[in-house]
């Protein structure tokens, strides 16, 4: 049974609105839950079995994908190099420490850990690493609709504040939910395994010629309903096929994040993998003929060349795409370079000089229309300064874009500061952070848009003769760290098991 009927069905017909509310609407966004690659719910325990020889294995990229792929096959004995263009491990999981004070830090990139990613939770244990509540439980969080702030606690009945229709007024929050959401994402679920190769089936071709918001409409749902569903930091132009697929196998209830900051699991892969990481090396082509497979790279000024049996190739297609490729891959292939999306998304945090929300009885946490969503990262910390973030996707991100780091700062403050009033007397300091800016990634994440779940998924992770694909782009799980793990030992498991590469 998915976890949508499973989970999501208890706490949305039998829990507290808030746990509904939390758990499907501004958590509702573009990143799959699969915890499987190939039947394995989780990392097996001890490395690979490898039966051939060793292979010289290059990796570009370490961020997560990279970095598992990394870790297992030099565990399985196989001699393994990784390329990275920056001067850190970790790709989009970034942790930012200043200018903030008190111990405080925010996350830049992946944020939360949902309980049923088992590939995140056995990498962080096995690397001695913890985890830690998301958000408190016992503070009250914010819807935020048209400007208006609505408390969400067990007797909050939305139906006061938002234009339903009168069949959906009749029916309530848990039958809208059936409708529009548990009901399609089961059929979804039902459909076959969303990590196999020649997933979707056609069956599912309707759910991916619209955006979710075109879809619910077709059943009926109402302008009120349709802003309802999509609040928080929400993907607009996604597939209603992507977006189901994550309501399907998602559980959104008590996540977590890494204690001490999620920039901890990579740092602490990257450790292990001492002295096979070369920092610094941006790859600029990739060559491959019938006996090997070269990546020339430029580092410290110099422009390099390594060559070996297999390539793992980890880099997002928003940046691959800007790479020479020698020969060509397929036509499918680059045709998805070329289109596949990266979510636009902009992350402005303010430190305060007090959490005074809490003392409200406020979480400081609020889903809100426009794609938005406000965390608050510090609520757990010693001392009494605290963070307010904005979460900012869309087209309002891409407005910030074009804004200096001080107005950024000021935009926040003004529009975070009118769902927790006091803010702009007691703020400190702040930080804004865009992944459109970074050079690396040019964008959050991977997003389907319509019709591109069917055109792109045979060809996302399909192998290039000797170059393998890892990242959360070619996983069940984009936009997770769950979906680049599993992907990168995925791929691993690709290299591991080939004897001979043909063309």
């Amino acid at each position: 049974m998915s976890y949508i009927a499973r989970s999501t069905r208890r706490s949305f017909l039998g829990s507290t609105l808030a746990s509904l509310l939390l758990s499907q609407t501004g958590l509702l966004v573009p990143r799959t839950a699969r915890s499987e690659v190939g039947g394995q719910s989780t990392p097996p325990d001890g490395p690979l079995d490898r039966h051939y020889g060793a292979k010289r294995v290059l990796i570009l990229g370490a961020g997560l994908s990279g970095l598992a792929a990394g870790h297992e096959l030099a565990q399985a004995g196989h001699d393994v190099t990784i390329l990275e263009g920056q001067r850190r491990p970790g790709g989009r999981v970034l942790t930012l420490r200043q200018p903030f004070s008190d111990g405080l830090y925010v996350e830049a990139g992946a944020g939360r850990i949902p309980p049923n990613h088992a590939w995140t939770l056995t990498y962080a244990r096995r690397f001695g690493l913890s985890t830690e509540p998301f958000s408190p439980a016992s503070l009250t969080p914010l819807l935020n609709i048209g400007g208006k702030s609505i408390p969400v606690t067990p007797g909050t009945d939305l139906r006061q504040y938002l234009d339903f229709s009168p069949e959906e007024k009749r029916i309530g929050i848990s039958g809208m939910l059936q409708k529009y959401v548990i009901d399609p994402a089961q059929e979804v679920a039902a459909a076959g395994d969303m990590t196999a190769p020649d997933w979707p089936p056609a069956s599912l071709r309707q759910f991916d010629q619209g955006t979710f918001a075109d879809f619910i409409r077709s059943r009926g749902a109402s302008a009120a309903a349709v802003q309802f569903l999509q609040l928080g930091a929400y993907p607009m132009e996604a597939s209603a096929l992507f977006i189901l697929r994550v309501l399907a196998t998602t559980d959104f209830k008590n996540l977590t994040k890494i204690k001490g900051g999620n920039e901890l699991l990579p740092a602490a892969i990257a450790a292990r993998l001492a002295g096979r990481i070369a920092y610094g090396a941006r790859v600029v082509r990739i060559e491959q003929d019938a006996k090997s497979v070269r990546a020339i790279f430029t580092q410290n000024g110099l422009q390099q060349s390594l060559q070996s049996d297999a390539i793992i190739c980890t880099i997002p297609f928003s940046i691959l795409k800007t790479i020479e490729i020698h020969p060509r891959f397929t036509s499918l292939k680059h045709q998805a370079m070329d289109q596949l999306r990266y979510a636009p998304v902009v992350k402005v945090a303010l430190q305060t000089k007090s959490r005074y929300w809490q003392q409200q009885g406020l979480s400081g946490f609020a889903e809100m229309d426009h794609s938005a969503e406000i965390w608050s990262p510090g609520w757990d910390r010693p001392g009494r300064s605290g963070i307010l973030q904005l979460y900012q996707e869309g087209e309002r991100a891409l407005q910030l874009d074009q804004m200096s780091e001080d107005a950024r700062l000021m935009y926040a403050a003004d529009f975070v500061g009118r769902v927790f009033p006091g803010l702009q007397a007691d703020r400190e300091r702040g930080v804004s952070f865009s992944w459109q800016h970074n050079e690396w990634a040019r964008g959050a994440y991977s997003e389907l848009r319509p019709g591109q779940v069917f055109a792109f998924s045979p060809v996302l992770a399909s192998r290039e003769g000797r170059i393998h694909f890892a990242g959360e782009h070619t996983s069940a799980e984009p936009g997770w760290m769950q979906g680049a793990l599993a992907s990168g030992y995925r791929a691993a498991k690709e290299v591991n098991e080939i004897v001979t590469y043909t063309a």
